[in-house]
Formats: C-alpha cells, structure tokens, sequence
C-alpha cells in the first residue's frame, strides 16, 4: 500500500508540475520555478520526518502510546513520499523556462554549471534514498545484516539534503527557511545523542 501510495501522488505530482509548465507565460510566469521550490522544501521535511521516525521506532518509541507498527508505518510512507517531491523538485527544474538544467544534471553529481558541490550535494542525497527504498522494498530477498548496512545511509542523506537545501536555494537568506533548516537538524542531532547515549540495536525479536 506504501509504494502504491508513493507512485500514485508522484504521478500526480508529476503532471501538476508538466502542467504548470504549459500554463505558465513562457516569458515571465514562474509556476514551474515556484513548483520546484515548494516541492524541494516539501521534500525536506518528508525526509526530515522519515529520519525522524526511523530513529524513534529503533527506539520503541510509540506515539500517543499507540501501537509501534503506525510508527513504524508513518516512517515508511514519509520516506516513499520524500522520494515523490523530490521527483518532482528535479522535474520542475528540467521544465523551467528559465533555469538551465539538465537531465545529466539530475543524474550525475557534481555536473550542474550552478553551484555543482552544493547541487551535487542534493544528487547524491536523491541516489542515497532510492538505494535505500529499493532494498527495503526487496527486503524479504535482503540479508537483514546487508538491508541494515545500506538503511546506515539514510543519515548521510539526510545530511547531505540539508546542505543542498541551505546552500543551494535561494531561499538561503531567508530567516524563516533558515529556522526551519536549523530546528529540524537540531531535532535529528538531539535524537542521535539520545539515541546512541542509550539503547543500542534492538533485535526484531525483542519487544
């Protein structure tokens, strides 16, 4: 149901942003800039949200004491839907009008013409997420030492999305985007602390 949910709203997303692009003045219209921007930050957080959880269920950690499984779900969907905006973010460049951007640009770290360390930074990030969604989605062919290795890189991702969000935007200077970077890492990190100052790996076994 996660992966169908993920294709579908990525699919919608998709063609809002290929729609944008068509409605849009080809001279001065910035929907599809504007889309690109908004579906960039909505990715972020969606990452920000899944690093989140995934700490929180190795944690035990339960929501409003529910079951472990709706966290353990929550995360699941925020990383496939992560994935969805980010699809759409790289779409909305490729379309714009304005900015030029490249498919290899999309694919290949370090090869925009606008800040490649900061974009490929972003790249990276985007390849790291598929790594870890596609043998998550083949766990049950995975050995679960060989699915815990790679899952490891989604704090790099995670760190490497903040970066290309701070340092690549334009909305760098901006105070409120600026918070927003800083109290979501700020969140990971105090996690992080917690987490490895306490509990270690907890087996799939254990309660």
């Amino acid at each position: 149901m996660t992966w169908k949910l993920g294709g579908l709203l990525g699919a919608v997303l998709l063609c809002a942003v290929v729609v944008a692009r068509l409605l849009q003045d080809s001279g001065t219209g910035t929907a599809s800039w504007d889309a690109s921007r908004a579906a960039g930050f909505a990715s972020y957080l969606l990452l920000w949200a899944s690093t989140v959880t995934g700490v929180a269920v190795h944690m035990r950690f339960r929501a409003t004491g529910g079951p472990l499984t709706l966290m353990l779900e929550f995360h699941r969907v925020t990383s496939v839907l992560a994935l969805a905006f980010a699809a759409a973010h790289v779409l909305g460049l490729l379309v714009d009008p304005v900015v030029r951007f490249s498919v290899v640009d999309a694919v290949v770290p370090f090869t925009s013409g606008y800040r490649p360390l900061q974009v490929g930074a972003g790249t990276i990030a985007q390849w790291l997420l598929v790594a870890v969604l596609v043998t998550t989605a083949a766990a049950a062919r995975v050995l679960y030492a060989a699915w815990r290795r790679v899952h490891f890189l989604s704090f790099p991702c995670y760190v490497l999305a903040l970066i290309h969000g701070i340092t690549s935007g334009t909305s760098t200077g901006n105070s409120a985007a600026l918070a927003l970077y800083t109290s979501t890492a700020a969140t990971v990190a105090a996690l992080l602390v917690v987490r490895v100052a306490g509990r270690g790996w907890v087996t799939a076994g254990e309660s």
